[in-house]
């Protein structure tokens, strides 16, 4: 995200996540009632009257972390508000002040970042005007903007005061209706819990912006980053460990999680499918791998913690027969392996997604598909089905993320699944090895001047 950054800050459960959901005009981060939700930086844009700005909603400062992941977090909010355009510093409109928020108001006053202070949950005017707002001066950061975030009350003043704010620094926050960024190339880092995406997240973007810890379920929220590297745009999503459907309890904040993955791969154009090389591949990580294929993304097998992994893993033929077996529905994935103990590796990752993202946008002219679909069919003739031969026609790439392919054929009967992967390996092996993409068919019946789709089709 480029432009200005507007930070969402404030302690546990004054309402952040709801705002900033509010603001976007979507539900990105997790909403629970009760703290300690949100445990990463959440970025979006935000759009009002034709303006646009990045919004970032962070988790609650703790004014006493009790564990290592709440100290982590308060260092990463604090470090960020050094870093921010603007601070929305966002208090309980309806029960008050607490101590957290004078330590988090004198952090801010010592950081010298320009702050809105915003009191949500303020629906209950009489109340807030009364008893609330007197309190809210002594934090000495000015006029406080009362707000409503579940209620969308009062939200068009929060916007025209940051929209005035950000302007008067110098910021063309003026956007066009045509879409932006669509030259960037979207990964998303996917596994299960604790194979270190986040470290490899941090790694790759050369900072500490999601939280890092050896306790599994740490990272919650899809943390999208975008990030320019070597002339090329990418826009990096970190996403929570996958966990099994059998110990997710219904509306837990790991079941939100889940859906919230499942959202980041769709979203995606390549998928990172780590897998812990400590333990191998697991039958979790098969799973895993299968949204991403069944999804029709282009995938990178990475497999982290490699400085660990035993010595029988090591040995490139028993990797090779490892992936074959288990992995077998991505099997023309590029494998790459990293550390982020010993920090090695991302070269070669950022190499196999630039690879993987250029199999799946290509396009391949015509001529060179049915040259290669003729040589084909004398090598290996079409199956009978019906007491007839099928016939192929022609085939033609109709599409890309991902490619697809259309074969025209003379008879109405299904072409075999097993035919259907030789098509594919004839198009990998004649055409080009697409490392990294899945390949669709689709097989359209023809009849004379007639055209009659069969509604047909496989990926793989």
């Amino acid at each position: 995200m480029s432009g200005p950054i507007v930070l969402i800050v404030g302690k546990p459960n004054v309402g952040k996540s709801t705002l900033f959901n509010r603001m976007i005009g979507e539900k990105k981060s997790i909403v629970l009632d009760f703290p300690g939700v949100t445990r990463d930086h959440v970025y979006a844009e935000a759009r009002f009257c034709e303006r646009a700005f990045t919004v970032i909603d962070t988790c609650g400062i703790f004014e006493n972390p009790t564990d290592i992941i709440q100290t982590q977090q308060k260092k990463a909010v604090l470090d960020s508000v050094k870093e921010a355009d603007l601070v929305l510093f966002v208090v309980d409109g309806k029960n008050g002040l607490s101590s957290e928020d004078y330590h988090t108001a004198q952090f801010i006053r010592k950081a010298g970042v320009e702050v809105l202070l915003v009191a949500n949950k303020a629906e209950g005017y009489d109340r807030y005007e009364d008893s609330v707002k007197p309190e809210l001066y002594s934090l000495g950061l000015g006029d406080p903007i009362p707000v409503s975030a579940e209620h969308n009350k009062n939200l068009e003043e929060l916007f025209e005061t940051i929209i005035e704010k950000l302007e008067g620094k110098g910021y063309n926050l003026m956007y066009s209706t045509e879409e932006k960024n669509s030259s960037d190339i979207k990964v998303a880092l996917i596994g299960r819990p604790n194979v270190g995406k986040s470290s490899l997240f941090n790694m790759l973007l050369g900072t500490e912006k999601a939280v890092v810890s050896d306790i599994p379920g740490t990272t919650r929220d899809p943390v999208d980053q975008r990030v320019n590297i070597k002339d090329k745009n990418y826009l990096f999503i970190d996403t929570a460990g996958l966990r099994k459907k059998s110990i997710i309890e219904y509306g837990s904040i790991e079941m939100f999680s889940n859906v919230r993955t499942v959202k980041s791969i769709e979203k995606a154009d390549v998928v990172a499918v780590l897998i812990d090389a400590t333990q191998g591949i697991t039958v979790q990580d098969q799973k895993v791998a299968g949204l991403a294929e069944d999804r029709g993304k282009a995938t990178v097998i990475v497999l982290n913690k490699w400085d660990a992994a035993p010595s029988e893993l090591r040995d490139k033929k028993v990797l090779k027969k490892a992936i074959e077996k288990d992995l077998y529905f991505i099997d023309y994935s590029p494998v790459v392996m990293t550390s982020c103990l010993e920090r090695t590796g991302s070269a070669d990752l950022m190499a196999a997604i630039d690879k993987a993202y250029a199999s799946y946008t290509r396009q391949i002219p015509t001529s060179a598909l049915n040259a290669a679909l003729e040589r084909f069919l004398m090598v290996t003739p079409p199956p009978v089905r019906g007491g007839k031969r099928i016939k192929f026609t022609f085939v033609t790439q109709v599409g890309v993320k991902p490619p697809v392919f259309t074969f025209y054929v003379t008879t109405q009967d299904e072409v075999p699944k097993n035919y259907q992967q030789s098509l594919r390996n004839m198009i990998r092996n004649y055409i080009d090895p697409y490392p990294g993409s899945p390949l669709f068919l689709k097989f359209i019946y023809k009849e004379e001047k007639q055209l009659k789709s069969n509604n047909k089709s496989s990926r793989g």
